[in-house]
């Protein structure tokens, strides 16, 4: 793909093909991820009217939607950083992209930890399960 090499090292080293696909995938990603915090703040509030537990779903969809604006905020100063070579605009990029990973690494990290506990309930009621039908 691309060779690294060590003569130049700044921010004019940077690739015009790195940072305009970088660019681009930040507002696609950003553009579906607001779409569809639309739709799942739309849905939770429609959902509310069965089920007042929906308000979990519109709260994962706000915070889709906040991680989606940070995307296209990413997108817009990565396209100013590379017209103006404005540095300003690449650190505003890249905070935002900080910022992005971080609340999507504490999603992880949550997700992993409730699988964790649904792993642990379901050993524990299969093992009260077992011992009910062993005492039939």
């Amino acid at each position: 793909m691309f060779e690294r090499t060590n003569e130049a090292s700044g921010i004019e080293s940077i690739s015009y093909q790195t940072l305009s696909g970088l660019s681009y995938w930040s507002g696609f990603v950003g553009v579906w991820t607001i779409i569809g915090a639309v739709l799942g703040i739309i849905g939770s509030i429609a959902g509310m009217v069965a089920n007042p537990f929906s308000i979990f779903g519109a709260i994962s969809a706000i915070i889709a939607l906040v991680m989606g604006l940070k995307l296209r905020k990413s997108k817009k100063e990565l396209d100013a950083f590379i017209h103006s070579k404005a540095s300003i605009n690449l650190e505003i990029a890249l905070d935002s992209l900080r910022y992005y990973f971080r609340i999507q690494g504490i999603l992880i990290i949550l997700a992993i930890v409730f699988v964790v506990i649904t792993l642990v309930a379901m050993a524990a009621m299969g093992n009260l399960m077992m011992d009910y039908m062993n005492n039939l």
